[in-house]
């Protein structure tokens, strides 16, 4: 009689990940012990704080489902310790999407990156952040925010970035409040230069689509079957066998202190 590998431990209860635990059968396997598992950590309510007592429970790799954003002083203590691998699902900024949208521009800078987000007021903020997000990861470098407003239905930023042969780049980002209850929200992009990248996320009608113009005409992206979380999953259990270090959450609070400092302009 064979051995059945059961493959890694996944300590989940959120539906999604349940299901792509099924899905990935060869390499993972539900578990209901923190230690040695990858730890899906829901991005709703003190998501910092789940992420700190997955880590002192003894997880292999966290990965924090769709966070919101929390206040600056809920992220504390930190800077969180490079020895475990944390995966953060952002679904309105996948990244096979992002490489694909980098990858398409052959190494072309973008001279100019404008961002428009909508969403219910709830859920605004993390729309933003993940704007903010595409746009740092199509300049390539972090931003800088010049000025910006904030009121309770919208918010506008001005900011720049360090490109090629130190040219800045201006970047632009607005956020406005829309009515209904719907989960997640719009983000488009559109960064300019010699290639055109026009970037859409339309979360309640399950859309992502990725442009690329160049002088030889406009290319569409292939569209991405793969769930969110089982992409996340996926790279989470990556990271616990190839021990390849993960960025996920340095990017996240670089766009969450851009957040924090446009909802306090």
């Amino acid at each position: 009689m064979g051995l059945v590998n059961r493959g890694r431990g996944v300590f989940a209860a959120l539906p999604s990940y349940v299901a792509a635990v099924a899905e990935l059968s060869v390499s993972a396997a539900l578990t209901d012990d923190v230690s040695g598992a990858v730890v899906i950590v829901p991005g709703s309510g003190d998501w910092w704080q789940a992420m700190l007592a997955a880590r002192a429970g003894g997880a292999a790799a966290v990965v924090v489902a769709d966070p919101h954003v929390l206040p600056r002083e809920a992220l504390t203590p930190r800077p969180w310790p490079s020895g475990l691998p944390v995966i953060v699902e952002r679904p309105r900024l996948r990244p096979d999407v992002v490489a694909d949208a980098v990858r398409a521009r052959r190494g072309s800078p973008a001279r100019m990156v404008t961002v428009e987000c909508a969403a219910p007021a709830a859920g605004l903020d993390a729309v933003i952040r993940d704007g903010f997000g595409w746009a740092r990861s199509l300049v390539q470098g972090p931003l800088t925010l010049r000025s910006g407003a904030a009121v309770a239905q919208a918010r506008i930023a001005l900011l720049d970035a360090a490109g090629p042969a130190g040219r800045s780049i201006p970047a632009t980002l607005a956020g406005t409040a829309t009515g209904g209850r719907h989960a997640g929200g719009l983000l488009q992009l559109l960064a300019l230069g010699e290639v055109r990248t026009e970037v859409t996320v339309d979360q309640p009608a399950g859309l992502t689509r990725l442009e690329t113009s160049t002088g030889d005409g406009t290319l569409r992206a292939p569209e991405r079957y793969e769930s969110s979380a089982r992409l996340a999953l996926r790279r989470a259990l990556s990271a616990c066998s190839a021990g390849h270090p993960v960025t996920d959450l340095n990017e996240l609070l670089e766009d969450s202190a851009l957040t924090w400092d446009l909802c306090g302009a």
